[in-house]
């Protein structure tokens, strides 16, 4: 039998390690075993505490509430979770050329699992778009060094790799306009060291979302290469700082006249210009540069990202750019909601709910610039360029985030179109707004 002094120790060990009845069954029976194998849990005590525990199966599965909807199985290894989010915006333009109107944004739902602790999945569905967002594979033995196959997002740039729900405005710049974004391929990417140093190495066939090679004759995809680096990181005291640098390049070659791209503004307004080229093939590289510093709740970001084709020996560029000024009212740091790959969500320092509290209040500027002079030399019959050839946008934003799942944007968009009417208009200006919900 236990006397008092016995079964206090037990409970005290079990309790400390376990926050009690709320840890994991399975790991409460191997401390158990542990304890007993050490000596601190006499063969007697052993035996009537094993015949008092009911049997535990590692396999059978915990669901909980964590920022979502999740299950795993008692000893870790194997977990599951449903994911989604919905964007419900609204347009108001000051010319007649879009609808003032209620839009939903983005509804993504999907699912993300982990399966024997080192293989990875997710599947996220757009029905919205009728088409698959992500859908890869991850074999991840360590977070330094991660391989994942499928169409997923390759990490070529800061503003890029953050997630939509997280962005500092309801649109991503320009400069983010030219990214490689989603594509089906392969990539390896990692951090060596934690919030210091990021790596990633991609092959992706350069088509886009949901896109194979367009060509058969020409299997040319793209191959990228990124690095970031992290100073704030091999700093001592940097919890509240973030003094980030990155830069990424990729390269492919295409066959066939194409429309290289086409861009529309930061309001999702009208599409003010269209790259076209009619060589028989084109080379097409892409390089990125950004830079994040970030200082309690202050933070600004700036990058330029540049495209240069080369069609039969004719050259054209195109390059685009932005800076942003951040400040969270409510004093949350930004520090604490970075990585490597990009920003994540903020959890308000008072939640507002049924008891009170102001939530996250965040504002912001950003400029951003888009500058096509150069894609398509006077000279040049390879490659065409229609619609403007500067443009410049302001947007002003406030972010309220209830709580942290939750959040209202509102931003101001003015573009000045330059020399070149997009539909009849030199200027635009656009006041938006969303309300998000993510899971």
């Amino acid at each position: 039998m236990f006397t008092k002094g016995k079964k206090a120790l037990i409970a005290v060990s079990v309790a400390s390690a376990l926050g009690v009845v709320t840890g994991s069954a399975y790991a409460n029976e191997t401390l158990i075993d542990k304890l007993y194998e050490k000596g601190v849990i006499s063969d007697t005590d052993y035996k009537e505490i094993k015949a008092d525990q009911a049997d535990v199966d590692p396999n059978s599965l915990k669901g909980k509430w964590k920022g979502g909807f999740k299950w795993e199985t008692l000893d870790g290894k194997n977990k599951f979770q449903v994911a989604g989010r919905i964007q419900m915006d609204y347009y108001d333009y000051d010319h007649d050329n879009e609808e003032s109107e209620y839009s939903i944004r983005r509804v993504y739902l999907g699912v993300k699992g982990t399966i024997d602790e080192i293989w990875g999945l997710e599947a996220t569905y757009n029905p919205d778009e009728s088409n698959l967002e992500y859908g890869f594979l991850d074999y991840k033995p360590s977070k330094k060094f991660v391989t994942r196959f499928g169409q997923q997002k390759f990490y070529a740039g800061f503003e890029e790799g953050t997630s939509s729900r997280f962005v500092d405005f309801l649109e991503r710049s320009v400069a983010d306009g030219l990214q490689p974004g989603k594509q089906i391929g392969v990539q390896v990417f990692g951090e060596p060291v934690k919030k210091t140093l990021f790596y990633a190495i991609g092959h992706y066939n350069g088509e886009g979302s949901n896109a194979g090679e367009a060509d058969a004759d020409n299997d040319g995809q793209d191959t990228m290469v990124a690095l970031a680096y992290n100073v704030a990181g091999a700093m001592s005291k940097s919890k509240d700082v973030i003094a980030h640098i990155g830069y990424a390049t990729a390269s492919g070659n295409r066959d066939g006249a194409a429309n290289i791209f086409s861009i529309d503004g930061e309001a999702r307004g009208d599409t003010f210009g269209t790259w076209t080229t009619t060589a028989n093939s084109y080379d097409r590289d892409y390089t990125n540069v950004v830079l994040v510093g970030a200082k309690g709740p202050f933070k600004f970001m700036t990058e330029r990202t540049t495209v240069e084709v080369d069609a039969l020996g004719q050259s054209g560029e195109v390059e685009a750019s932005q800076v942003s000024l951040m400040w969270r009212l409510t004093g949350e740091p930004y520090a604490k909601t970075y990585g490597m790959k990009g920003m994540k969500g903020v959890k308000p320092n008072q939640s507002f709910n049924s008891k009170g509290g102001l939530g996250s209040w965040e504002v912001g500027i950003r400029k951003s610039e888009w500058d096509a002079q150069a894609a398509a030399p006077a000279a040049a019959t390879n490659l065409a360029y229609a619609g403007s050839t500067l443009v410049k946008t302001t947007t002003l934003g406030v972010t309220w985030v209830p709580v942290e799942k939750v959040r209202f944007k509102a931003n101001l968009v003015t573009t000045d179109y330059g020399d070149t009417p997009v539909g009849g208009e030199l200027e635009e200006e656009a006041f938006i707004l969303r309300a998000q919900v993510d899971f």
